[in-house]
């Protein structure tokens, strides 16, 4: 997800590369520590499930790039491998409903399973299905999964620190190239 694509005017800062690298590193900076924030304040899984530390991982994947000017900082994946690190955080910024690609959304609701997907457990394990939409290990009867048609995630802007927090550091890292302190 790119977070924040800013272009400092050329006649404000003629063709500085290294203005835009330090504020794009400001930025970057202020993002994983964001995220890593986020982390810790993140609640454990009613279901007794392990923390996954999403947030921890996605700050692993925050990049920035310069192109004379422009500074770009990113967070996440487009890795078409589900466990990527970083991979939805889009999702769980701006919102949205995630539909199963074949019949079903599997939800792990017990902490044998989680971090494994049924098609893993299933190679190990014998699977059977409730009449109620459910998966459970068919030698020990416990139920591993909750099947959903779909899961809505709410909108969350505090994924991402603020407009305004992204504009101070951007501001801090500009003035740090220009050996000004703030």
């Amino acid at each position: 997800m790119r977070i924040v694509r800013a272009i400092l005017p050329p006649d404000f800062i003629p063709g500085d590369r290294l203005t835009a690298e330090r504020a794009g590193l400001r930025v970057a900076d202020l993002v994983i520590k964001h995220l890593r924030k986020k982390n810790g304040e993140t609640k454990p899984s009613p279901f007794g499930l392990p923390k996954s530390n999403y947030y921890d991982e996605a700050s692993d994947t925050v990049q920035t790039e310069t192109s004379g000017n422009t500074f770009v900082v990113s967070v996440g994946t487009d890795s078409t491998d589900r466990n990527a690190p970083g991979r939805g955080i889009s999702l769980h910024y701006e919102g949205g409903t995630v539909y199963p690609k074949k019949k079903a959304l599997a939800m792990p609701i017990n902490p044998a399973v989680a971090g494994i997907w049924p098609s893993e457990y299933s190679q190990s394990h014998k699977l059977f299905k409730t009449p109620a939409g459910a998966l459970g290990d068919a030698e020990t009867g416990e139920i591993l999964y909750i099947l959903l048609p779909k899961a809505t995630i709410p909108a969350d802007p505090t994924v991402l620190p603020t407009d305004e927090e992204i504009a101070d550091a951007a501001t801090l890292g500009m003035a740090q190239s220009w050996g000004v302190e703030l």
